[in-house]
Order: C-alpha cells, then structure tokens, then sequence
C-alpha cells in the first residue's frame, strides 16, 4: 500500500502535467483510471487542486516579493521540478489558508432547490431545498453545522478526524458512512442511516448518546428520543428527495401538506381537520404541487380552492 506521502506526490505530478499546457485525452483517461483506483487518491487529488485554485486568490493578498514559494521557482527547470513544485506550493498555500479557514465555508440553496458539492477531505454533501450548512475541516475534527434544512453526507473515512454534524440541539459523529440529517423549524432533528453507523448525543446536558445503524431512524424532540428500524425501501422513500422525488408512505394529509410546503412558494393549506387526518400514499415530484391536488379531488372526493399562493383543501 502507497504511503501518504507517496500518494500526495503522484497527485502533485498529475497535476503538474495537466497544467503543464501538454495534456492528451490519453493521459486525461489515466488519471480517471488513478483517481478510481483508490479513495486515497482522490482525496489527495481533490486537497492538491483545490489548494492550487486557492493559490491564485491568496496571491492577491500579499506581496510577490514577500511570498514563501515565488511562482517563476515552481515553474522553471524539468518537469519533476514542476511537480515538487506544485507540492511546495500545496503546503505553504495549506498553511497560509489555515488562518482564513478559521471562519467555516458557507452553502446555501434556495427554496425548491437542491445540490451536491465535495468538501476538502472527498466527503460528499448534498443539501435539499432551502438549507443552510456551514463546513470547517480542521486537523483534529471535521465540524458541520446544519443551520436550518436537510443534507445527505457520504463521509469519507477518517480514524484520526472525526465527522460531526451539528443540528440544533442534536450532535451527530461518524468516522465514515452515509447518512441524512434534516432540521426542522420545529426543532425537530431527523436522521436516517443508509450504511453504517453514528452516534447521535445532545449537545447540552447528560443524557446518553444513541446509536444507529444501517436502515435506523432517528427523530428527536427536545428531550424525547425515537429510533425506528425500516426495510431498505422505507430508507430510500426517505432519501427519495435526492432524486427530486417526495414519496408519501401511508401520511397524513396534513403531513403530506407539509413535506410539498418545503419545496415550493405556493402553499397547501388544509383547512379540514378531518380531512387532515386521512391517510395517503404515492410518489410525485417535488415541484408537482398542482398534480397532487388534483388527485385529491379525483381520487378522494375533497375540494381544492386556489387563491395567490396557496392551495385551500378541505371536504
């Protein structure tokens, strides 16, 4: 197995070749085939140009003169002195970035809108509608805060930096799995593990931490905690809203209600407490707010009165 170190030079090599102003779809194909070989690679790939990209914006914040690695000793001489260069420049960029990236990076989406990023360490985030996340990977720890809205993680293992997602009064530690965490404005916290296993504990207090695993459930409620265990296709009716889908599984009315409300501008209201209690299934789009009224009327008999923004519902 490649040392660390070794990894980091080969990534610091692909990427002296592939801006060395000579690169081929051939050579694009080899470092397709390296990167999947193993995650190791990515990784050390995916820190090396992001740290390269930087380099140009921290440039603008000191004086070439002053600077630790100038450009033109990176870029004269052979091609291997290229590449150590690039390493060079990698680390000293790292450690010049460590003082900026005291205050964690910042993603956002809008109502109704959804999207997927890869942070430093090669873990992927995909945040859902109208959610707000903060993101600071330091030496010792890797630290989320879920300020608001729902995120699906693929964590990139760790042993040494633990991943924790803070989400309102619930904190949430894993070395390396897949999992959702979703932050209701009620303070409600929801997590759901797809692979592995976390360790969800209350951020004040002494109360013990809970763990689930593959297929678990969680949802806390100020002091209360509840853990189901589902069957694989209840966790992917779960996590159906990374494929733009909202898969209702025996809801309420009022509570399908809700989950459309997430997604789109214009609102259901059921006015019918009766009504909100009926129970409902099926798959639509996130986005179909019309086409699930309709099937209301049609299927179930209730009225839907449109007005502006909102959708009324009731018998």
């Amino acid at each position: 197995m490649m040392r660390a170190a070794d990894i980091e030079a080969r990534a610091a090599e692909w990427l002296a070749r592939r801006d060395s102003g000579d690169w081929s779809e051939q050579q694009q194909h080899e470092l397709e085939a390296w990167l999947d070989a193993a995650t190791a690679h990515r990784i050390a790939w995916l820190r090396l140009e992001s740290v390269w990209r930087r380099a140009d914006r921290l440039g603008s914040l000191h004086n070439p003169e002053r600077s630790a690695v100038p450009a033109a000793s990176i870029f004269s001489g052979g091609y291997w002195r290229i590449a150590a260069g690039v390493a060079l420049l990698a680390g000293a960029v790292w450690i010049t970035a460590t003082g900026l990236r005291e205050q964690p990076a910042h993603y956002d989406t809008a109502l109704g809108q959804s999207t997927s990023l890869a942070l430093d360490d090669g873990t992927r985030v995909t945040l859902n509608t109208n959610t707000s996340l903060r993101a600071r990977l330091a030496a010792q720890r890797r630290t989320v805060w879920l300020d608001r809205g729902e995120a699906y993680f693929e964590v990139t293992h760790d042993a040494h930096r633990p991943f924790v997602v803070e989400a309102g009064t619930r904190r949430v530690t894993v070395l390396g799995t897949r999992f959702s965490v979703r932050r209701d404005d009620d303070g409600q916290v929801r997590v759901t593990v797809a692979e592995g296993r976390v360790q969800v504990s209350p951020t004040a207090g002494a109360a013990a931490p809970t763990i689930i695993t593959r297929n678990d459930s969680l949802l806390a409620s100020g002091d209360a905690v509840l853990v189901n265990h589902n069957t694989e296709q209840q966790v992917a009716s779960k996590l159906s809203w990374r494929q733009g889908r909202l898969v209702l599984d025996q809801m309420t009315l009022g509570q399908a209600a809700q989950e459309f409300n997430r997604y789109n501008r214009r609102q259901l209201i059921v006015t019918d407490p009766v009504a909100a209690q009926m129970r409902i299934g099926g798959s639509f789009n996130v986005d179909n707010i019309d086409g699930f009224a309709r099937l209301l009327q049609q299927g179930l008999g209730l009225k839907t009165d449109s007005t502006g923004d909102t959708i009324k519902i009731h018998r």
